[in-house]
């Protein structure tokens, strides 16, 4: 009796609403996370530092590794229209158990994301609020404020969600284009220079290092997967919105670093590096755009670190959705409100944002050299593990299933991009300390949080795995 009240009781739940939102919404969630103006001007600058003149095509090469590994990931998205995206695709391909290990270091990766977008966000509302009205608040106050916005937002319907993405998105990157154009038309500092997008450039001993933040700047596009269930026909419209967010980021970026290099000029180039780089982007929007032009870009890196935040709420509920649905967390966190929106899931990861900036506040933590990079550092470490997972998966499960699939599509492609992923995985690891600014311990224990969440979903996968443990859970 208690076993079928659940049932009636599980079939009046709201449903997931399907067939909501399309490719354009979901290239807009795309870009939303990758975050492009707060790629350009608050990563761009350590990007030329690290790489020099060659940063450029840094993110070219980026972008191509990405393109490739897309094509045997999103060769799942054409096989299942389940949600779940790095977690449901290493499950079909490595099996259960190691899929629910990924799953949880999925959400912690983006949870701890989240975290430091909103702590910086909030660092930026308090300067603006200052610069405008001469009102100081402190950081904290203000990223609690985003925490609660973006927890409420991320409550009512995913369309309502990607209609304000967009504009958030289109402004930003509205922003940077005048800046690129004004800077290519007049001719930036010493005229147009071709030499940042000579592939010999390539050959300057600080590229393995720029690699990291020009891959670092990618993440989030596989976001498109998360939103399977609700998304308009999402054998198409998945593969065709994560295409056009790489490509379109791809151009993007190359595009508008190679204007800030044109901006500063050959000449001033390592001058430039050695001063104020956090304000570097800005100072030259000032000096081709006028002061005016430089004040709403920097309200516009607010917006954009706070669309980032938004992003970051809709993909980690949604994990934890995942998980509960695989009955390692309550049932309850796998709930869905009246909009189709992840209901338990969604409150508590705004809790959980908002304890944890309250802790850093607290605690007198600096949210940008500290709260940010210590939350951030381990996203891109654990992103890059998930990914080279996922890319495994997809060579071994379509070698087993190679039905409709080609050779460059299920070996080829993959493959190339898990080794280059392995290469920058490999080069963070071993320069983290550039990032960080910590010794190795520290760094080891920075991301020890994602070995914890692998080895937990490991271990709880393998317990609930036979049939009668689960049920027993289930009841």
């Amino acid at each position: 009796m208690g076993a079928r009240s659940r049932i009636v009781m599980h079939t009046n739940e709201p449903h997931i609403a399907r067939g909501t939102i399309g490719t354009r919404h979901l290239f807009f969630f795309v870009i939303a996370a990758a975050a492009p103006l707060t790629a350009m001007a608050g990563f761009a600058p350590l990007a030329f530092r690290l790489g020099g003149p060659a940063t450029p095509l840094g993110y070219l090469i980026a972008g191509a590794v990405y393109l490739l590994f897309a094509v045997g990931f999103l060769n799942f998205a054409r096989h299942t229209s389940r949600g779940g995206a790095f977690y449901t695709y290493i499950s079909i391909g490595l099996g259960r158990h190691i899929g629910l290990g990924a799953a949880l270091v999925a959400y912690v990766s983006y949870a701890l994301g989240q975290i430091g977008f909103c702590a910086a966000a909030g660092l930026f509302t308090a300067e603006a609020i200052r610069a405008a009205f001469d009102l100081h608040l402190s950081w904290g106050l203000c990223a609690l404020i985003l925490a609660a916005l973006s927890g409420t937002l991320a409550y009512y319907r995913i369309e309502f969600n990607a209609r304000l993405m967009a504009i958030l998105i289109t402004a930003e990157i509205g922003i940077l284009a005048v800046f690129s154009t004004a800077v290519l038309w007049t001719g930036g500092a010493e005229g147009l220079r071709f030499e940042s997008l000579d592939p010999r450039s390539l050959l300057s001993p600080g590229v393995g290092k720029l690699l990291v933040i020009t891959f670092l700047v990618f993440i989030g596009f596989e976001q498109a997967v998360l939103y399977s269930e609700e998304a308009k026909d999402p054998k198409r419209t998945v593969p065709r919105a994560t295409y056009l967010a790489i490509g379109f980021l791809m151009v993007f970026y190359l595009l508008t670093s190679w204007s800030i290099y044109i901006a500063i000029g050959p000449s001033q180039f390592e001058t430039a590096l050695t001063g104020d780089t956090a304000n570097l982007v800005f100072d030259l929007a000032a000096r081709h755009l006028g002061p005016t032009f430089s004040s709403l870009m920097l309200f516009l890196v607010l917006t954009s670190f706070f669309a980032g935040v938004l992003a970051l709420q809709n993909a980690s509920s949604r994990y934890l959705v995942a998980i509960a649905e695989e009955r390692m967390l309550p049932t309850a966190f796998a709930s869905r409100n009246r909009y189709g929106m992840p209901k338990v899931a969604g409150i508590f990861q705004g809790l959980l944002v908002s304890a944890f900036i309250l802790a850093g506040y607290l605690a007198d933590l600096d949210p940008y050299t500290q709260l940010i990079i210590w939350t951030n550092t381990p996203t891109l470490v654990g992103v890059l593990i998930l990914q080279i997972l996922t890319c495994i998966a997809a060579i071994r499960y379509f070698r087993a299933h190679p039905e409709s699939t080609s050779l460059w599509q299920r070996l080829i492609a993959p493959g190339f991009a898990a080794g280059m992923l392995l290469l920058v995985l490999m080069l963070l690891l071993r320069d983290m300390d550039l990032l960080t600014g910590m010794e190795h311990l520290a760094n080891a224990l920075m991301v020890a949080p994602l070995v914890v969440a692998f080895v937990t979903g490991l271990s709880l996968s393998t317990w609930l795995g036979s049939p009668r443990r689960r049920e027993t859970s289930a009841a």
